[in-house]
């Protein structure tokens, strides 16, 4: 559906969403996207020392903790089962340098924003499962804005 339809489309509920079985196959790769994505944020984070940049990143586990409860609790009101991480090898680091650590989180986010983006604008998802698509993908934006201006940072210094 073209996003700029949307409103109208939508409105009332008007138009077909895509069942509750569907909406769980949908959102099963992106839980696990979502879980690989907390995992490296809290593999750099063990890595960098202490300072403003460890710092404003600690910030943001909070919120994104919260994003990835959102589509698991999503998931298990519609019937499926969200990833839990149990299955997950060891990760590897991700560089020595905090430079390379945020640039890896930047590679990351870049990455899943993306594909949560394109969820949001191909499927026709029922409107709550919709919301905390479009907020998830909202606020990955606002951390590959906090990474850019972190890299940014780190490059001059």
């Amino acid at each position: 559906m073209f996003p700029a339809l949307r409103p109208l489309l939508n409105k009332g509920g008007a138009g077909r969403y895509i069942s509750r079985e569907e909406t769980v196959e949908r959102l099963a790769p992106i839980s696990q996207r979502h879980l690989d994505l907390l995992f490296a944020y809290d593999r750099a984070l063990a890595g960098l020392p202490d300072g403003p940049v460890k710092e404003q990143l600690e910030a943001m586990m909070p919120y994104l903790r919260t994003e990835v409860a959102k589509i698991s609790e999503t998931m298990l009101s519609l019937g499926g089962t969200p990833a839990t991480g149990v299955e997950r090898e060891p990760a590897t680091d991700a560089g020595d340098a905090t430079r390379d650590r945020v640039q890896t989180l930047l590679g990351a986010e870049k990455s899943f924003g993306d594909a949560l983006r394109e969820e949001v604008d191909i499927v026709h998802h029922q409107e709550r499962t919709r919301a905390i698509l479009t907020h998830n993908a909202e606020a990955s934006t606002s951390r590959i804005d906090l990474l850019r201006a972190l890299a940014a940072d780190l490059q001059r210094g």
